[in-house]
């Protein structure tokens, strides 16, 4: 419809849009016009309106595209006249995710038929072929993770089958069939792997067991009350707290855990919006590696250096937490720039300087009306939800208190213990999960913390206390963490890493910086732990606390943070959050970049300066 300077018709007599049958006065002028015009719906141009007469009284030809922007016409029995120029992107699309899949499943079959069949020889007992093989399954690997989202293969069954086929090709290789020393290999290989990933597992289970516990128990109603005082209402503050709080905590504790904690605090303080939480997620992942990078006891690779007698706990903490914090600063300065214009304004009770069009009253009635329509389905299909979970606020008590304090200090016990008995953390971690589940027990605390929380096993007995809190454990998330580290452990026992560890030496030299930053990049995509240790045998002939140790336990701890698999802090982020390689990789990755480059910078001007 459009209004015309007419006024006879029968649209003059359109009664209240209301339909109360109450009288009125012509809706045309209401809004300021004679009449309607009724236009024809057809594929052709519209046509010019007809004057009421010849003479002055008649209306001029009206363009249409001069008073209204041109706007796609549907015919009503026909197609469209305009043709959709992405109509083939659909099929594209499937076309593509079929070729990768079949691809993927072809690939994977014929190498595990290699290793039943043994044959051709030449590429089970060549080294080289061997390398390269293992090396394109495990790319091949990523680009699934990667792509999860458009081929739609859970990330989890993807890394399963593919460290259960690199090692199935590489048992082959040791011929264990034929040969008794072949066998000892293949166990000593199996058994280092399954150390290594073992103690990672057994470290993250209970760790997320307690956390969750704390969190069943409403430990973090505190904390979390705190942090929304400090952000006083503002959303943009939250980004900043949370990283503050995961880079000292990371040191305190280690990364892992760190991160756990930082995720669960964001669900709890903004639960639904997803865009906003997985952005200060992002930022948690980069302020964990950067915090655990300056302290001994923070990140895994730093660890090793100091058990091994590279660095000491004063030269580290003074030469790096500044390029550490750096690190995290840096892309949280980015990040937060490209969140907060996503973010909107607060909402002004009033306007200045007047009133509104009728096109603005209109837009906000429809806008009133739509939503007290939405408000009302919500509340006929869940009455008791509250309408905005991010604004409810938990009560804080005294056993809440109590939970959450008793936690933390079983957290923290577990690095004291490894720096006093050096007993492994995933030791510590269920002795920590050991206590705090004897102490639930004793208290009782389910039947006055946790009435609300309860879970139902299988056979329909109701699940309590610390059983309803580990019912919450992601186990697909420790399954993606099983198979992703096991293939390194694959690439590792067949010396890839090594290999590439002596290539860059090759191409490096004895140059610090460029080793280092190499070193950094590679643990984007593959275990940071292997390429340090075959640095730590490459350069075994430099003394404790060198510059080239602490730009690596630098390098190697904070360059991770570039991928989301680079990481055991980024791929607890995509599990928890359920976030993608490709999501990552657009938000994060980038931002990542800058800080790492930015953390290496600010430590060689720092060695400049002060020697």
């Amino acid at each position: 419809l459009r209004a015309a300077a007419h006024g006879n018709g029968a649209s003059s007599s359109i009664a209240s849009p209301a339909g109360d049958g109450s009288s009125h006065e012509p809706w045309p002028s209401r809004i300021g016009a004679s009449s309607f015009e009724d236009l024809s719906i057809a594929d052709g141009p519209p046509a010019a309106p007809q004057g009421r007469g010849q003479g002055t009284n008649s209306i001029a030809h009206l363009d249409p595209s001069v008073i209204d922007p041109p706007l796609p016409r549907l015919g009503i029995g026909g197609q469209s006249s305009t043709a959709l120029p992405v109509a083939w992107l659909p099929r594209a699309c499937l076309v593509c995710r079929i070729t990768i899949r079949a691809v993927s499943i072809c690939y994977v079959t014929a190498i595990l038929l290699i290793s039943v069949l043994r044959t051709p020889n030449w590429m089970i007992e060549d080294e080289g072929v061997r390398s390269r093989v293992l090396s394109t399954l495990f790319a091949g690997g990523l680009f699934l993770v990667a792509t999860e989202d458009v081929i739609g293969i859970n990330k989890s069954a993807v890394t399963l089958i593919l460290a259960a086929t690199m090692w199935t090709y590489l048992a082959v290789s040791f011929r264990p069939l034929k040969s008794a020393q072949g066998a000892d290999v293949l166990h000593h290989e199996l058994d280092k792997g399954l150390q290594d990933v073992g103690s990672v597992i057994l470290f993250l289970l209970p760790a997320m067991g307690v956390v969750e516990s704390i969190d069943h128990f409403h430990g973090f109603a505190l904390v979390t009350l705190c942090i929304r005082k400090v952000m006083a209402g503002h959303k943009e503050r939250l980004m900043p707290i949370i990283c503050i709080i995961t880079f000292f905590l990371s040191s305190v504790i280690d990364n892992l855990t760190a991160t756990i904690v930082a995720l669960k605090l964001l669900r709890h303080i903004v639960a639904r919006d997803d865009g906003f939480r997985q952005s200060c997620g992002g930022c948690v992942v980069l302020a964990a590696n950067a915090g655990g990078a300056w302290s001994p006891i923070g990140d895994v690779t730093t660890t090793m250096l100091w058990i091994h007698g590279k660095i000491t706990t004063g030269k580290t903490v003074s030469w790096l937490f500044l390029p550490s914090l750096v690190v995290a600063v840096l892309p949280l300065l980015g990040i937060y720039w490209q969140t907060s214009k996503a973010i909107p304004p607060t909402p002004q009770a009033t306007q200045a300087g007047g009133g509104r069009s009728f096109s603005q009253l209109q837009e906000d009635s429809v806008q009133d009306s739509t939503e007290k329509v939405e408000a009302g389905k919500f509340a006929e299909q869940e009455p008791l939800r509250f309408a905005r979970e991010d604004e409810t606020h938990e009560e804080v008590t005294v056993m809440r208190t109590l939970v959450f304090t008793v936690g933390v200090l079983l957290i923290m016990m577990v690095p004291a213990l490894k720096i006093s008995t050096a007993l492994p953390p995933y030791l510590g971690m269920l002795l920590a999960l050991g206590l705090l589940w004897l102490i639930a027990d004793f208290l009782d605390l389910e039947a006055s913390e946790g009435n609300g929380g309860n879970s139902t096993h299988e056979h329909g007995a109701s699940a309590v206390g610390i059983v309803a809190a580990l019912h919450k454990v992601d186990l697909t998330g420790l399954l993606f963490f099983a198979g992703i580290l096991l293939a390194v452990e694959a690439l590792n026992s067949a010396k890839v890493l090594a290999t590439y560890a002596k290539y860059i030496k090759s191409i490096c030299g004895n140059n610090d910086l460029a080793v280092a930053s190499l070193l950094g990049v590679s643990s984007a995509v593959v275990d940071n732990v292997p390429l340090v240790e075959a640095s730590m045998g490459m350069f075994n002939e430099r003394t404790t606390n060198d510059p080239m140790w602490q730009l690596i336990a630098l390098a190697a701890g904070t360059g991770g943070s570039m991928l989301s698999v680079g990481s055991i802090a980024g791929v607890t982020f995509m599990s928890i959050e359920n976030i993608g390689f490709a999501w990552y990789c657009r938000h994060i990755s980038g931002w990542a970049s800058v800080g790492f480059i930015g953390g290496i910078i600010v430590y060689q001007l720092q060695r400049a300066i002060f020697g």
